[in-house]
């Protein structure tokens, strides 16, 4: 059941996007900048959320049960995505029930993300595609308990559409998952490169202009059918 304070807090998020909303959420104890763009969204027991110049949070996103979530310079969530951990681990976990995307990273839309063991995403990597779900706990069959683990990201990857990451995962820095892959959790130092397949391989190397971008995304569009590139085309 929510007491009138925790109503007034979800009724706070819910607000459109205004320099209004993010003095109101400042005044509530997160540490929102005067740039960043805040949409509706629901958002339920969280102890703190973090968005720094620039950086944004489309609409619609559930966010519940987290002791932080940092958003940084620059970075982006989408819309339509369920960020959350479970109670347990909020409360158990010194570490636990965080999600972090370092500047300009980016989550685009329609993901699940499990953050009871915590979730880093480096700089200018990105989730992408949709439908990506992250799951960081689980049932440890060999001492029956739960448990969770980190999930990394590392910075200026790409992880594709319809990917699984487990706890304790790490997907090295400059790397693709490839859509429909599952990573799962290592204690190794994986090379950088094309991870693909279930579970998830080194499949080669992988280069391209994606990977020195400068900024959180890319605008444009490439026609096949005239091999013609169009700038700006969001």
């Amino acid at each position: 059941m929510f007491n009138i304070r925790e109503l007034l807090r979800v009724s706070a998020w819910l607000m459109p996007a205004s320099r209004f909303k993010n003095v109101l959420l400042r005044s509530m104890g997160h540490d929102v900048h005067p740039s960043a763009v805040v949409h509706s969204c629901v958002v339920v027991r969280v102890d703190k959320i973090t968005m720094e110049s620039d950086s944004s949070m489309w609409r619609w996103n559930l966010i519940k049960n987290m002791r932080a979530v940092n958003i940084g310079a620059g970075a982006s969530i989408g819309q339509l995505n369920v960020i959350s951990s479970h109670p347990v681990y909020k409360r158990l976990y010194p570490e636990g029930a965080e999600l972090t995307l370092e500047p300009h990273s980016k989550i685009t839309s329609r993901h699940q993300l499990d953050c009871s063991g915590s979730v880093l995403m480096g700089e200018y990597s990105s989730m992408a595609g949709h439908q990506t779900r992250v799951l960081s706990h689980s049932v440890d069959v060999r001492h029956d308990v739960q448990v969770a683990h980190p999930i990394t990201i590392g910075a200026r990857s790409f992880v594709g559409a319809r990917c699984l990451l487990l706890g304790g995962s790490i997907l090295p820095e400059r790397s693709v998952l490839g859509a429909g892959s599952v990573l799962t959790k290592t204690q190794d130092i994986r090379p950088p490169g094309l991870w693909a397949g279930v579970p998830a391989t080194l499949r080669g190397p992988v280069d391209g202009k994606w990977f020195s971008r400068t900024a959180t995304g890319t605008t444009s569009v490439f026609i096949p059918a005239t091999g013609e590139t169009v700038e700006n085309a969001f």
